[in-house]
């Protein structure tokens, strides 16, 4: 008797080693896929017709568009930004909202992007599931 409990055993043991291992395997891959794929964006702003000297760009995701994603940002240097470039993040694709904040780029005690040339331009836009590159230009507001 002892010769089939120990043949049954083995098995048993080997079934529930590999179980262990899957269940694992599927708790890290839930895990890893719990996040989007995010992708960069990049481009560059003009104001007024010249490169917008600083800035940042957001990318908030268009919920009315059925868009839940995470929000994008990235900060723009000399009429250029990346998401991918540190202090950003990329985005998940589909409708947004681009909101741009624009500066004179001449930082001061407390303005560390300089003064607000504007703070409200806005434009949608659908972005792909893939790196893409988004210019964006600002017109002068008159006064």
């Amino acid at each position: 008797m002892r010769s089939v409990t120990h043949a049954f055993a083995a098995p048993c043991h080997r079934l529930g080693t590999l179980l262990t291992i899957a269940a694992a395997a599927g708790t890290l891959f839930l895990g890893c896929s719990g996040r989007p794929k995010l992708y960069d964006v990049s481009g560059r702003v003009t104001y007024d017709g010249q490169p917008l000297p600083a800035g940042v760009i957001y990318f908030d995701p268009d919920v009315m568009k059925k868009n839940d994603g995470p929000q994008g940002y990235a900060i723009i240097k000399d009429g250029a930004y990346s998401t991918a470039a540190p202090g950003g993040k990329g985005v998940v694709g589909g409708a947004y909202l681009a909101r741009i904040e624009g500066f004179d780029g001449r930082p001061g005690q407390e303005l560390p992007l300089g003064r607000p040339l504007f703070t409200d331009f806005q434009q949608p836009l659908d972005l792909p599931r893939a790196p893409s590159t988004q210019d964006f230009q600002v017109p002068r507001r008159k006064r």
